[in-house]
């Protein structure tokens, strides 16, 4: 079954809103001090410094996931429905080429790559409706109200 390129453009959009999302979250409480500088020996301070840094890897990290994440999706995509039309092989076809794209930057991309992947697939399969303007562009709500909480959060704490 052929997906117009507009409902996949849409999922993948939507997808780059929940990658940029949850890569902020978990690299953020993965390297919460990215230049070693201060000792983390409490937990308070490990959320402390993972809270005062998401921001940051989200303001970074989210342009690179719209833009270079999503154009990688779709020529993953494309390559996989170009080679075959059994559904599992797409799947093992885009898998691999999410991994080779996402390690332009080694386990940072990785990790980002992975959760793009993983959020996609779980749209495409779930969501069986057609997808709207106005659901993506809810979805870019998401990592803004993120970015914003947590630079509230910086600015009330220091």
């Amino acid at each position: 079954m052929q997906i117009p390129f507009s409902q996949l453009f849409m999922r993948k959009i939507i997808s780059a809103s929940i990658a940029s999302f949850l890569f902020s979250i978990i690299y953020a409480w993965l390297e919460p001090d990215l230049f070693n500088v201060k000792n983390i020996e409490s937990i308070g301070a490990h959320i402390h410094e993972a809270l005062s840094i998401t921001n940051i890897y989200l303001m970074y990290a989210a342009p690179a996931i719209y833009i270079y994440g999503t154009a990688t999706s779709l020529l993953s995509d494309w390559i996989a429905r170009a080679v075959t039309h059994r559904q599992w092989l797409r799947l093992i076809i885009t898998t691999l080429l999410h991994g080779i794209f996402g390690l332009i930057l080694m386990y940072i991309s990785l990790l980002a790559a992975v959760i793009f992947l993983i959020s996609d697939s779980l749209i495409a399969l779930i969501r069986k409706k057609p997808l709207t303007k106005e659901i993506t562009l809810t979805s870019l709500i998401l990592p803004l109200a993120l970015w914003i909480a947590t630079l509230i959060y910086s600015n009330i704490t220091g």
